[in-house]
């Protein structure tokens, strides 16, 4: 296990601790367009026989980045694509919409693996080209997490939730499925769209939130209620209900829009209340003075970055406090 492997542990199991007492955040990485091959591909394309070669590793258990790449061919152009690993049962290639815009590919919103009715492509590699009637999607938004994470964060394998985003372009995204199970490593997954569009950096932490309700309330006195898996999510619905039962192939049921309003702020849960998140702050020197005056605030957390200074006394007045120091990873 290498430096930064250690690293995602260790906040994992930090964060997984805290969702106990009520402060539920979570690790976002954008991902962006790839394409999962089935071995009867990889041979299509590579050669009989051929293995798929390990770039890097993923956050998620098993999972890597490949030395190879395909080009997709669709009606408007081409594009290259990152093959991920290990091999699949079936070929699924996941766009962003602008992707999908840009190629003349009709968007199809699904879960991964859920691919049946979506558009197809022809991939190719030099010479070698294999044509596929369908599996190209749109990942939708999903929360990875073991069963570990899970039972602490007081979720299970098909809950709906959302994420909370903060800064400049503050936003709430719904409709999270979360995937548990012992392949899964919590990291919560969007596109390269939506990151953009909010000001998302990969493994920027961001609360979730449990139903449309929670808002209005503290989130230690939020009380989850596990469901069923959520409904496949199309890119005509709106956001999802509360925890809600899972159907393949059935889009989810919209909620009612509400009428239009005159807009006054609602105080709702600021993660800036139990996190003092000074990562942005190069070389950041954090003295004890520091972590009182957090503790005085309110702060249950201090994001710092990867050559902030710590002093003894800053960490010993932490530990003594109850505040959680964690490094951007």
């Amino acid at each position: 296990m290498n430096e930064k492997e250690l690293q995602g542990m260790v906040l994992r199991i930090v964060l997984t601790e805290l969702a106990k007492t009520g402060e539920r955040f979570v690790p976002v990485s954008s991902s962006n367009r790839h394409v999962h091959l089935c071995q009867a591909d990889v041979e299509r394309l590579f050669g009989a026989g051929y293995q798929l070669t390990k770039m890097r590793d993923l956050a998620q258990p098993g999972q890597f980045a490949c030395n190879e790449s395909v080009t997709m061919e669709c009606e408007k152009g081409k594009q290259t694509l990152r093959v991920v690993g290990p091999a699949r049962k079936e070929t699924q290639i996941e766009l962003s919409y602008t992707d999908c815009f840009k190629l003349g590919v009709t968007p199809m919103l699904r879960m991964s693996g859920e691919t049946a009715g979506t558009p197809g492509c022809t991939l190719s590699n030099g010479d070698r080209r294999v044509t596929i009637d369908h599996g190209v999607i749109v990942a939708a938004r999903h929360l990875h997490m073991s069963p570990a994470e899970a039972a602490g964060f007081g979720l299970r394998d098909g809950d709906v939730v959302s994420l909370v985003v903060e800064g400049p372009r503050a936003t709430v995204l719904n409709n999270v499925a979360v995937r548990s199970g012992d392949a899964h490593s919590l990291e919560a997954h969007i596109d390269k769209d939506e990151a953009n569009a909010c000001g998302v950096a990969d493994g920027q932490l961001c609360r979730i939130r449990y139903g449309a309700t929670e808002a209005a309330q503290s989130p230690a006195a939020a009380s989850p209620a596990p469901a069923p898996r959520p409904a496949v999510i199309q890119p005509a619905a709106a956001s999802a209900p509360e925890l809600s039962t899972y159907t393949p192939g059935k889009p989810a049921q919209p909620v009612p829009t509400p009428e239009l309003t005159t807009y006054a702020p609602v105080k709702s849960p600021d993660i800036t209340t139990t996190m003092l998140d000074l990562s942005t702050e190069p070389r950041r020197l954090i003295a004890e003075a520091d972590v009182t005056a957090a503790a005085q605030a309110g702060h249950k957390l201090i994001r710092y970055g990867k050559d902030a200074i710590l002093t003894p006394l800053a960490r010993d007045a932490a530990a003594a406090k109850g505040i959680e120091l964690i490094e951007l990873i």
